[in-house]
């Protein structure tokens, strides 16, 4: 068990204190915690799950089976499952498992690349440079996120419910030489110490929870930033042109728990700032969701004429304040004081 992050770890249901022992990490009223391969598994039973792969990670690391795929926790179809299986190599260049978790990645951009990847699609996360202060990524899945905060000189902390999507990011990026922690857990009840974090960062995960589970994420992040802190957190707008289409569609409210919620500006602005502090709205993406321009060279052709008209919607915003009416995807920058 890593030393370092064990002294920033707390039970999430209590907040107290851990130990480590007989391979669990322990509070002193009782609240035992399996770990698996030196990452711990903070996910509560008790708790109704916000995406199934987290009742199905658990279990893995409970009975201890699943290993080292734990295929069944990576939210795939069964034949992508075994497809994962057969694949999987220990010194592959591409994981098995990412090469499949790709598909859901980036708004779906890169489902064409399942299987085919020759390379990890790491974007330029937007954050500032980290001098090695703390950053946490909320909703980590192979990590990508939290390996481009590592390159910009963050120390970082991921945290997914997805057992196989952490083992997944560790074997890839393992012998980057980067400084990456990762915990698989619930952003609704953090296993962090209160004021850690530098920053939070979270992109395309907190927009898929109800809006009572996404104020419990939200007002999680508050606790454990610092009091000079900043969270980033991208959310889906309810007012942009193509997410209109979507949550007005047939067939909507039957897309599952896990659904993407779309929120008002408003609504975002109120339950950040309640619970984290003065916050801003910046446009994230126009046309949908999940438009990166560093993603150019691997989606379709498509999907590159969709980016272009985000970035440039996206520079215009910058002057053209009222623009980001207009936008599907916007990040929520909150300081904590």
């Amino acid at each position: 068990m890593d030393t370092r992050l064990l002294s920033m770890l707390v039970c999430p249901r209590d907040h107290w204190d851990l130990r480590f022992e007989n391979g669990h990490l322990c509070c002193s009223a009782g609240h035992k915690y399996p770990v698996v391969d030196g990452v711990p598994v903070f996910l509560l039973r008790e708790k109704d799950q916000t995406i199934g792969i987290a009742s199905a990670s658990l279990t893995a690391a409970e009975k201890a089976i699943g290993g080292p795929l734990y295929t069944d926790t990576l939210g795939l179809s069964e034949g992508e499952r075994r497809g994962v299986e057969k694949n999987w190599a220990r010194d592959a260049e591409i994981d098995a498992a990412i090469s499949h978790l790709i598909g859901a990645t980036s708004g779906w951009g890169y489902v064409n690349l399942v299987g085919k990847l020759r390379g990890y699609p790491i974007p330029n996360i937007p954050v500032e440079h980290g001098q090695g202060e703390l950053l946490l990524d909320v909703g980590s899945n192979w990590g990508r996120w939290s390996v481009s905060a590592a390159r910009k000189g963050w120390r970082v902390v991921g945290i997914d419910p997805s057992l196989g999507a952490i083992m997944a990011a560790r074997r890839a990026f393992s012998d980057a030489r980067l400084n990456l922690s990762f915990v698989c857990g619930d952003a609704r009840f953090l296993p962090f110490k209160t004021d850690m974090f530098r920053c939070a960062f979270s992109y395309s995960v907190i927009q898929h929870f109800s809006e009572a589970d996404a104020e419990l994420a939200v007002a999680e992040i508050g606790r454990v930033l610092r009091r000079d802190g900043i969270a980033k957190i991208q959310m889906a707008h309810k007012g942009g042109i193509r997410s209109t289409y979507h949550r007005t569609r047939r067939g909507y409210n039957e897309a599952g728990v896990f659904q993407v919620r779309y929120w008002s500006l408003d609504s975002m602005r109120r339950v950040f700032e309640k619970n984290v502090g003065p916050t801003k709205l910046l446009a994230e993406a126009f046309g949908g969701l999940g438009l990166l321009s560093e993603d150019r060279n691997y989606v379709s052709t498509r999907a590159k004429m969709l980016i272009v008209i985000s970035v440039l919607m996206k520079k215009l915003s910058s002057v053209a304040t009222p623009l980001i009416r207009l936008a599907d995807s916007v990040y929520v920058v909150s300081s904590k004081r």
